[in-house]
């Protein structure tokens, strides 16, 4: 049956026409939206060909904050460094063999007697972590802010949408029309617009990685009294890099509350805001839940009451 426009009809479109076609191109968008979502998720990775090193995992865990404490906690596991009365780190003897980059730049720094808190503006600190970054990148493991950027795009042209269906809510308003049903609808794009916003920094291959490491370092958990001296600095930096700082409180309390180095740990069941690893599902699957502003599809069913899309 065809509606034609009545003399009334808010910008010569009647609301029911209004609402069918607006759903169809939110829905369109969002599905759009979350197939790009979850080829960007499961492109590339190969964590198996190359072991990841324990900072790379905290990097993937925590992001650069934890990778500094994963390195932290393995300089001082192998007794590299130590911190002053005045809370600045030091250097304890002689460099150790077989330094990562970043374990580099953080002796350096202690040699430095910087402060934790400050190692996160150190140029060599910063260089080192830009090095780890990009290697999880080419690996496939972390998805790059240029990538990410990208998917945000579908959140926009959402927005978009969203934009475009306030405009006519108030112009519906300010026509006298009924606008219940577009008025759920933007509710929903609302929803899809924020969860869709959300980009994980971590794939699926990266997500898979830290699971099969938390499986097979389960004792490394603070939880279990891991025997760190056991381990040795591997161990103590894995710990860390898994679990969080509350490993290296494990490891040596008095240095990590003299180098004001705050207890955090990371639940087993997901990962760190850092990472945004956690969003990846919610994400994704946010982009189905506008179907809940969908299900207002149910709102066409109002055209005999005639406008209900404003």
């Amino acid at each position: 049956m065809i509606v034609l426009a009545a003399s009334g009809d808010t910008w010569g479109i009647p609301g029911p026409t209004f609402l069918r076609l607006y759903l169809v191109a939110a829905a369109v968008v969002v599905a759009l939206a979350v197939l790009h979502r979850v080829r960007l998720a499961t492109e590339g990775g190969h964590a198996a060909a190359d072991p990841l090193g324990p900072q790379q995992v905290a990097y993937l865990n925590g992001g650069p904050a934890l990778a500094v404490h994963a390195a932290l906690g393995g300089l001082r596991g192998s007794g590299a460094i130590g911190v002053r009365p005045d809370r600045r780190l030091t250097t304890v003897g002689a460099a150790p063999t077989g330094l990562t980059p970043l374990d580099s730049a953080i002796h350096w720094a202690a040699h430095q007697h910087s402060r934790v808190r400050d190692l996160g503006q150190n140029e060599r600190v910063v260089t080192a972590l830009d090095q780890l970054r990009t290697g999880l990148e080419e690996r496939g493991l972390l998805v790059s802010p240029t990538r990410r950027a990208t998917a945000r795009r579908w959140a926009r042209l959402l927005a978009a949408l969203l934009v475009l269906g306030v405009v006519r809510l108030f112009a519906g308003l300010a026509n006298g029309r009924p606008v219940g049903y577009l008025l759920l609808t933007l509710v929903g794009v609302l929803v899809a617009v924020l969860l869709l916003w959300r980009v994980p920094q971590t794939s699926r291959a990266g997500r898979a990685a830290l699971r099969d490491l938390r499986n097979r370092h389960t004792h490394l958990a603070p939880a279990s009294a891991p025997a760190y001296a056991t381990y040795g600095a591997a161990g103590a930096a894995m710990g860390v890099a898994l679990y969080g700082t509350a490993s290296l409180w494990a490891i040596d309390p008095g240095f990590a509350e003299q180098a004001e180095i705050q207890r955090q740990a990371i639940a087993s069941s997901g990962w760190s805001s850092g990472s945004g690893s956690s969003s990846s599902g919610s994400s994704c699957g946010g982009g189905s839940s506008c179907g809940g502003g969908s299900s207002c599809g149910g709102g066409s069913s109002c055209g005999g009451g005639g406008g209900c899309g404003g």
